[in-house]
């Protein structure tokens, strides 16, 4: 598939531009006076928007085309990213009040998650629609390893130009984008229309998409636990202070990155492999993974399970990403592929709430409930080996 790595481009520049607001979001709020929780609800919006527009765009790429969806959604997070970093640029030197912050800083933030929710359901129905049935899993993973390394890059551009101002980086974000409206347009074949068929719409819980569903949740919901407990669990467990529970959260924070495009780097080259079996596989690891977390003494000890249920993480998602699109048919591949998307934008509102909450009774409790549902997962997937008949 030549446009692979043309969306692996895009994926990469998308992602990092939504990751380079977390490394600023927390000087932003501070210097314009808002509160922690005002922080909160800006990041979970991009979680909200991800849930219910990721099935819809999915749809209407199936209908209008995925290079006019593409081109009509990047553009329009390109647009919603300049206006936060203007409005940043003038709060900074001239604060209004608060309460026009918060509500310009919440709608411009709504407007970047529902363009960029369009993104990962798209390009993977792309995949879809050019790739056969037994070299999805490797395509996927080739997007997913993109969207890892993003996911670095973009903390990293916007912690190290945040020394030059706090609407610096948010510019730079903004640029982003627009570089990928210009792969859209230039280096995507222009669609081929597909055949709309009536009477046919796939349902959110069509049985079809449950166990892909179920992934997509779970995985995601994982890995928001991570991001948001790592630090707490290294200050409480270690007993250190701030700046060195920074350090050590980053160190580990990097290292399971990496070890996250490692994994689907190797997925991507060993085709063969059936996508259930790399699911199965991912959810041995992980559980095992997040399981270990419960029981280790040392830092060295962490990383290593979170490594390991890294690797996991990286097995699974591409896996589920190929199961959804062998499952169901060519007509229906944008709004399927929308339909699982929109799972791990309810495991990035869920995550949050769940994981903090059950830090609070216990700090082992987050991972060892993340290590359970994995087995959970497992079971589900051996089942669905037993009994499912995969659409090719």
């Amino acid at each position: 598939m030549k446009e692979i790595k043309p969306l692996m481009g895009i994926t990469i520049l998308c992602v990092s531009s939504m990751m380079a607001f977390l490394a600023v979001v927390g000087p932003i709020i501070r210097k314009l006076n808002l509160q922690e929780w005002h922080a909160g609800i800006m990041v979970a919006l991009a979680g909200v928007a991800w849930m219910f527009l990721s099935r819809f765009w999915g749809k209407k790429s199936d209908i209008f085309g995925r290079k006019n969806i593409l081109l009509l959604t990047v553009f329009g997070f390109f647009m919603s990213y300049l206006l936060l970093a203007l409005f940043v640029n003038y709060a900074v030197i001239t604060p209004p009040l608060v309460i026009i912050s918060f509500v310009v800083l919440i709608i411009t933030r709504l407007l970047i998650g529902v363009f960029y929710s369009a993104v990962p359901p798209v390009c993977n129905a792309l995949i879809a629609d050019k790739v056969k049935a037994n070299k999805r899993t490797s395509y996927m993973a080739s997007l997913g390893a993109s969207n890892g390394l993003g996911m670095i890059l973009g903390p990293i551009i916007g912690g190290t130009l945040a020394t030059y101002g706090l609407a610096i980086p948010l510019y730079t974000a903004a640029i982003l984008p627009l570089i990928a409206v210009f792969i859209v347009f230039f280096f995507l074949d222009k669609d081929i229309k597909i055949e709309k068929i009536e009477d046919t719409p796939l349902h959110f819980l069509d049985k079809r998409l449950r166990l892909p569903m179920i992934a997509s949740f779970i995985t995601m919901f994982s890995i928001v636990t991570s991001q948001i407990c790592l630090g707490f669990f290294i200050l409480d467990k270690f007993q250190m202070n701030e700046m060195q529970a920074a350090k050590v959260t980053g160190y580990i924070l990097a290292i399971i990155g990496i070890i996250f495009i490692l994994t689907q780097i190797v997925v991507s080259k060993l085709k063969s492999i059936e996508p259930i079996t790399w699911l199965t596989l991912g959810a041995t690891f992980s559980a095992l993974g997040y399981l270990l977390i419960g029981i280790i003494n040392t830092k060295e000890e962490l990383t290593i399970a979170f490594g390991i249920g890294t690797i996991g993480l990286g097995m699974i998602m591409p896996a589920f990403l190929a199961i959804t699109a062998n499952s169901v048919e060519t007509h229906e591949q944008g709004i399927a592929a929308g339909t699982v998307s929109s799972a791990q934008g309810f495991g990035i509102i869920v995550g949050p709430l769940l994981s903090t909450l059950l830090y609070s009774i216990n700090p082992n409790f987050p991972f060892v409930f993340a290590g359970i549902i994995f087995i959970v997962l497992f079971i589900i997937s051996l089942l669905y080996k037993k009994t499912k008949v995969v659409i090719c």
